[in-house]
């Protein structure tokens, strides 16, 4: 175990070791027991600040990262880039040298520049660039809370999830199914590459399911060639599917999520693939029997899943992975804003 990631940002899971992610976990569990029966760790960060910057909206990330820093004895200090500086075109730079002179951590939802922060122009990886921009020119930890090519702290806490269900290491040998779903909007593709990433680092079983549309739903090839040589280390397995049905057989977790690279093609094209890749408790009838559906949230219903299958308390486990959230994010910020 490795106990020292003191002053460590968290931008992307490619930055860590198996053992260090491991490390994560092992904290996050124990940090999720304490709260269980009623220990307080508030003395792990008291008196420590987290700032948080949202450029895109959000439910569970504000909520579990703001309460998850207050169990800890910090203060969340919530903001958007309207409320900054940054409405007045502040640089980044500039931005990055009063964050490290009056916080102890920064966590940063940025995606879609263009979009989120009026910038002229647009490109896959801006926000990735940012982050990494103010990482360096900061001295205190960067936690990303989502940018265009990650959302680490999510697939965090869906493994997590997983452990929970399956056991610490049987969950290694489950088929866990990362599947694309339908949903109007093109969205970054971030969930899945990070999964895979993850996953492979850790030796999982994924397969990665997406309609065969060249261009439109294939992955960043980066997150593939880093998941396929993680793989070769771990002994973890990543397959690419693109037809649901021989997807969901035998799969011991079906997750859906949306996105699209290109969204006019997307517009396109997605509407033929809606029906099939909306889950159903019919994928769940090929699926193993004790099988799970996850998904990050919020879930487009009726498109993504269907209402019968995410209301199913014997089959959906979306809220437990929500909750998970609190207690990797708890494990992160306490192993790197540490005094």
């Amino acid at each position: 175990m490795i106990t020292n990631l003191k002053n460590r940002d968290f931008i992307s899971v490619m930055d860590f070791s198996k053992e260090e992610l491991e490390t994560i976990f092992d904290v996050a569990f124990d940090l999720k027991r304490r709260n269980a029966i009623g220990e307080s760790h508030s003395h792990l960060l008291k008196g420590k600040s987290l700032g948080m910057l949202f450029a895109s909206p959000s439910t569970r990330t504000r909520i579990s990262f703001e309460t998850g820093i207050t169990q800890l004895g910090g203060h969340g200090q919530y903001y958007t880039p309207e409320q900054l500086q940054l409405k007045n075109k502040e640089s980044w730079r500039d931005t990055a040298e009063m964050v490290n002179r009056f916080l102890n951590g920064f966590a940063i939802r940025l995606y879609n520049l263009k979009t989120q922060m009026g910038a002229e122009t647009y490109e896959y990886g801006d926000a990735r660039e940012v982050l990494r921009a103010i990482a360096k020119d900061a001295d205190i930890p960067v936690i990303n809370m989502l940018d265009d090519k990650e959302h680490p702290c999510q697939i965090m806490a869906d493994i997590m999830t997983m452990m929970e269900k399956f056991g610490r290491e049987d969950y290694k040998k489950k088929k866990i199914v990362m599947s694309w779903a339908y949903d109007e909007r093109a969205k970054s593709a971030g969930v899945p590459q990070t999964m895979i990433a993850a996953g492979m680092t850790l030796g999982m079983n994924i397969v990665l399911a997406y309609p065969k549309e060249p261009g439109v739903y294939d992955v960043d090839p980066e997150y593939v060639k880093v998941a396929q040589d993680a793989a070769k280390v771990s002994g973890g397995a990543l397959t690419i599917e693109h037809d649901i049905w021989k997807a969901a057989k035998d799969a011991d977790v079906i997750y859906a999520k949306s996105w699209a690279r290109n969204p006019d093609q997307h517009a396109a094209s997605g509407p033929k693939y809606a029906k099939d890749w909306c889950i159903s408790h019919e994928h769940f009838k090929v699926a193993n029997t004790q099988a799970k559906y996850m998904h990050c949230l919020p879930a487009k219903r009726g498109k993504e899943v269907t209402d019968e299958l995410i209301d199913d308390p014997n089959i959906s486990i979306v809220n437990d992975e929500a909750e998970n959230r609190i207690h990797v994010q708890k494990a992160i910020m306490a192993l790197t804003m540490r005094g």
